[in-house]
């Protein structure tokens, strides 16, 4: 699994998440916008890309007291929430090229991280919407790249154990930030233990039912629990 990539894969990758994510959303229109998301249960689907949108303009304006916290990120939400979705998304598209000149500077492993937040979300917004596509895109490896270094700092046994596996980027990925059940974990050969004790020194939460995500082509990803 590559775990080195250049700033232009970062920015690649950001800009590829921004234009499927508002892409996928302008398809869903404000009606289906207002979907839950079950990895996100407090937001719907517009809110969440309010989420999305407003990290790259907080980190655009400075506005950086508090960063990551639940107020940082409720702030975001509650910003844009009220705007009608197609304003929401001309508003984030616009402010693409300006953003990806920031992340060009960014440095490692926060623009890492970055990557990690935006593709978790946008495959979020993707299994609310039932719109599933890029499972294969290069966002998913710099997300798991980032995830999988959190993993060795705390055990390394867990980190060469999950490269072991034989997962897809995406299957990893998503393992790794919580959307997987304990029983799909332990399908995919992994300890799921093991990496509950790891979400729980995090900001994320494992899912408590199985999480099935379909692929493009109809077929499913993400093994189910016997």
């Amino acid at each position: 699994m590559n775990s080195s990539f250049s700033s232009d894969d970062v920015v690649t990758a950001i800009g590829g998440i921004r234009n499927r994510t508002i892409s996928v959303l302008r398809a869903a229109g404000e009606e289906r916008a207002a979907q839950i998301v079950p990895t996100c249960p407090a937001w719907t689907a517009k809110e969440l890309s309010c989420h999305m949108y407003g990290v790259c303009d907080d980190l655009l304006n400075g506005r950086l007291e508090g960063v990551g916290s639940e107020a940082w990120t409720q702030a975001q939400v509650d910003r844009r929430s009220g705007m009608p979705l197609d304003d929401l998304l001309d508003e984030w598209a616009a402010s693409g090229d300006t953003f990806d000149v920031m992340v060009a500077e960014l440095p490692k492993p926060a623009n890492y991280q970055l990557v990690m937040d935006m593709a978790t979300h946008e495959h979020d917004i993707r299994l609310a919407l039932g719109s599933p596509g890029a499972q294969d895109d290069p966002s998913l490896a710099i997300g798991s790249a980032y995830m999988l270094r959190n993993v060795a700092k705390i055990d390394a046994d867990l980190a060469e154990q999950i490269q072991g596996c034989g997962l897809t980027d995406f299957e990893c990925l998503r393992s790794l930030t919580g959307r997987r059940s304990m029983a799909q974990l332990e399908a995919s050969g992994l300890d799921a233990e093991a990496l509950s004790r790891f979400l729980a020194m995090s900001p994320m939460t494992m899912v408590e039912t199985d999480l099935v995500e379909v692929a493009a082509s109809g077929s499913s990803t993400g093994p189910a629990s016997k």
